[in-house]
């Protein structure tokens, strides 16, 4: 999804502007509401990161997410872990507004339009190339490549017992369940956390992406959509402690399903921003036109709204299935003993000492990274398979003037 201005660009050009001053002037204030979003997403994913700094931060070295988990499960210290709890959702509600007001303070209204064709690489586009590529290959691609190796040697051997063993439950018993069972579980809680995110976030991304007249309704909409965005800036582990306080007096925690609601929460964000920019795209003329012409609401809805929904929706499964799939925080938790999922199972597996447990807890990180991509790559497919399929239909397509 891009901005619709080259035209400001050329126009620039034409006036005289170097390369550089066009960029500095027209694209980058275009860019700056994006640039602060990312930044507030980067501040709110490292502010509230649990299962990195878990593994490895050593002795010593915490955040309030783990310390939160520690106070709960260690000490059973439920005050302290709701204090700590307010504090972080205290930060956390300070960056959201600084970055909110940051980006209101550029925003442009820009025409966004969801069918751009690519612009052909030209060579000055080689640094960006080059400084994106050795990003992903050192952050992204050789962490993977060496686990990958790690999880092939046991014993300073090469060896496929570390993927052998993984329907054994380690060794001197550290599990109470094989890791292909706990696979298992993870995708059965992992597929109905995705259909209660994208049935829940389709329907909130319905709602806020209208633009209603009144200033009452229009601020109820924005509360709203804060409302479902709070997932998103309030961490995993504090929803699982929210869960745990809540439902504990109730006996409910101890039910399959709470599982699957916890990890929908922490979902739904990503659901909603996926799909909300594809209905915000729709020329509003395409309703009326609809509407001028007999059809119902919920035959708008059908017809116009549907069609852009369904395109979006692919990803926005794969987002909430990925989510789910490797979700730690609230599943820390959550999860019952006797049936952990695989990121928990991974987690409990390097924590044990002996070659085998760690040379299982290496195959199974590259079961679950392999797993997520499998699910996040098929997912793209069907979306990019509905896409086209819409497109040969004669579907109107966002950006299009309606009639």
């Amino acid at each position: 999804m891009v901005p619709a201005r080259p035209r400001a660009v050329e126009a620039a050009r034409a006036l005289g502007a170097s390369p550089w001053r066009a960029w500095r002037t027209v694209t980058l204030p275009s860019l700056a509401p994006a640039i602060a979003s990312a930044a507030s997403l980067t501040f709110l994913f490292c502010a509230t990161a649990y299962g990195v700094v878990l593994v490895l931060g050593g002795v010593g070295i915490g955040t309030i997410e783990t310390e939160i988990y520690v106070q709960t499960a260690q000490y059973l210290n439920l005050r302290a872990a709701a204090v700590l709890s307010v504090v972080q959702l205290l930060v956390i509600a300070a960056a959201l507004w600084v970055a909110e007001r940051a980006r209101a303070a550029s925003t442009a209204r820009l025409r966004l339009r969801l069918d751009v064709p690519a612009t052909p690489l030209r060579r000055s586009d080689a640094p960006a190339i080059a400084l994106t590529a050795a990003a992903i290959g050192g952050l992204l691609a050789a962490p993977v490549l060496v686990l990958v190796a790690r999880s092939l040697r046991r014993g300073g051997r090469w060896t496929l017992a570390n993927y052998t063993d993984l329907g054994t439950r380690g060794q001197s018993n550290a599990l109470l369940v094989t890791v292909w069972e706990a696979a298992a579980t993870s995708l059965r809680v992992a597929v109905v956390a995705a259909v209660i995110a994208l049935a829940v976030g389709g329907a909130v991304s319905l709602v806020v992406s209208r633009s209603p007249r009144g200033r009452v309704l229009a601020r109820a909409v924005a509360l709203l959509d804060a409302a479902f965005m709070l997932p998103l800036g309030v961490s995993a582990v504090t929803v699982g402690f929210g869960f745990l306080i809540t439902l504990a007096p109730t006996g409910l925690t101890a039910s399959w399903w709470v599982l699957p609601l916890a990890q929908a929460v922490v979902a739904v964000p990503l659901v909603v921003r996926t799909l909300l920019p594809a209905l915000r795209a729709i020329d509003p003329r395409q309703r009326e036109a609809a509407a001028a012409l007999g059809a119902g609401p919920g035959r708008a809805l059908l017809t116009v709204d549907g069609p852009h929904l369904a395109r979006a929706s692919g990803l926005a499964a794969g987002f909430a299935l990925a989510t789910s799939l490797g979700e730690f925080g609230a599943t820390s938790f959550l999860a019952r003993p006797a049936e952990p999922t695989l990121p928990v199972v991974l987690y409990r597996l390097i924590g044990r000492p002996g070659a085998q447990n760690q040379g299982m807890g290496l195959a199974a990180g590259v079961v679950l990274a392999a797993g997520t991509a499998a699910l996040m790559l098929g997912c793209e497919w069907l979306q990019n398979r509905w896409a086209r399929a819409g497109s040969g239909s004669g579907a109107p397509r966002a950006g299009e003037e309606g009639s």
